[in-house]
């Protein structure tokens, strides 16, 4: 998209050290539970979430992947004629199961040109696999090869051998496949898509955990929300054809179990009038944008804090407000809820979190775009040289950091 060059997002933290209480320390290496990205409107904070997702979408979906079929999730840089065609390269560094993995590939929108993956059980890395020229592999072991390559023959060009292998139960690449299959995700901008995929969480919840947790959350959140009823009706297709988009909030098609199925959410209010209690229902679409978002967002949230999970949330448009920005930044933060140690990368556009009392400098990046070329460049904070008790929000809107739009006087 709007990144030509290369771009590295870090949550190795370096030796600073302020804050000691939010950073998680596996094998001597500390890692950031949170990072924050800022930037202007079209500076590319979307683009690189895209970016991830597309890379993410692009293993888990690689083995439903027909033979002729392009890889559309691939979008080449167009601002410069020679990288229309050009592939885009993708390398993500992850411990899995305890062990660290170098994953990366390279595409275009109708082939894998390469691949690799590779492992950390000691200081030195050894490689798993290597794919280059399309169709040349190479395994450094006889094991590694006598269980890889036989499987070689079911993957294709345009499908990544890491799924094909892990789909052929290849042990060798399970556990780092795995972790992209339910490790690392980026959450939907669209409110449509957003409910479609985490209301039915809500009625899957047999034990009621979610229900409690979501309660607690929102009401700590301060949103007013005193309870909450799922309603999950059966109906035919036809009916579903007939609902109209605005509908989707309160009325959402959901498949399970080869059943066509309708789930509506209504929140529950209680107020005094005339000195008597009032119960007061809403539909969830009636609620602000922000509750909305907030709502949709707690079953990823639980279960990110459950397994250590790894969350991209687009909260540029999400219309919550600064102070609940600030409530997600310290739920992960803090170690009484994050016992997991999951990781939140939040992209905002707004200056309320660019602060040293909640975050630390390599936790704040920016993403600014240069106009003459439309190119987006990503940086840490960490980058600048630091000056004693210097105001990091005014020094931003100021521009000494960059990624701020550039308007007139």
């Amino acid at each position: 998209m709007s990144f030509k060059e290369e771009a590295v997002l870090s949550m190795a933290a370096p030796s600073d050290t302020s804050l000691p209480e939010i950073l998680t320390e596996i094998d001597g290496t500390r890692f950031l539970n949170t990072a924050v990205t800022f930037g202007a409107n079209g500076a590319g904070k979307s683009s690189l979430l895209s970016a991830i997702r597309a890379a993410v979408l692009l293993i888990r979906h690689s083995n439903t992947r027909q033979v002729s079929d392009p890889l559309l999730e691939i979008v080449s840089f167009r601002f410069d004629p020679e990288t229309v065609t050009e592939p885009s390269t993708f390398e993500f560094v992850f411990i899995a199961e305890g062990t660290k993995y170098v994953y990366g590939f390279s595409a275009t929108c109708k082939e894998i040109q390469h691949e690799y993956l590779y492992a950390y059980h000691s200081s030195k890395a050894s490689t798993i696999f290597e794919r280059s020229n399309i169709r040349d592999y190479r395994f450094t072991s006889s094991a590694l090869k006598k269980e890889l390559l036989p499987l070689v023959r079911f993957n294709s060009d345009n499908k990544l051998f890491l799924a094909t292998a892990a789909a052929w139960n290849s042990e060798a690449v399970k556990a780092p496949y795995l972790w992209f299959e339910q490790s690392i995700h980026v959450c939907p901008t669209d409110f449509e898509q957003l409910f479609l995929q985490n209301a039915p969480l809500f009625d899957q919840d047999e034990d009621q955990s979610l229900h409690k947790f979501a309660l607690q959350l929102l009401h700590e959140a301060d949103l007013d929300i005193d309870d909450f009823e799922i309603e999950v009706k059966e109906t035919d297709s036809s009916h579903m054809l007939q609902q109209s988009a605005a509908a989707l909030y309160t009325s959402v098609p959901v498949k399970s179990d080869r059943r066509n199925r309708k789930v509506r959410i209504e929140t529950i209010h209680s107020y005094e009038h005339n000195g008597q209690p009032v119960t007061c229902r809403l539909s969830l679409q009636e609620e602000s944008a922000g509750t909305q978002y907030l709502f949709l967002l707690i079953p990823i949230l639980k279960r990110a804090f459950e397994t250590g999970e790894t969350l991209f949330v687009d909260a540029s448009d999400s219309n919550l407000h600064p102070l609940l920005l600030h409530y997600l930044i310290f739920l992960f933060n803090g170690p009484d809820l994050n016992k997991a140690h999951a990781q939140l990368i939040l992209s905002t556009h707004g200056v309320s979190l660019l602060s040293m009392d909640s975050l630390r400098r390599d936790q704040i990046w920016f993403v600014e775009k240069d106009r003459k070329t439309g190119t987006s460049d990503l940086y840490s904070l960490d980058d600048f040289s630091s000056l004693k008790d210097e105001d990091i929000r005014k020094a931003y809107m100021i521009g000494r950091f960059g990624s701020i739009p550039d308007l007139p006087e």
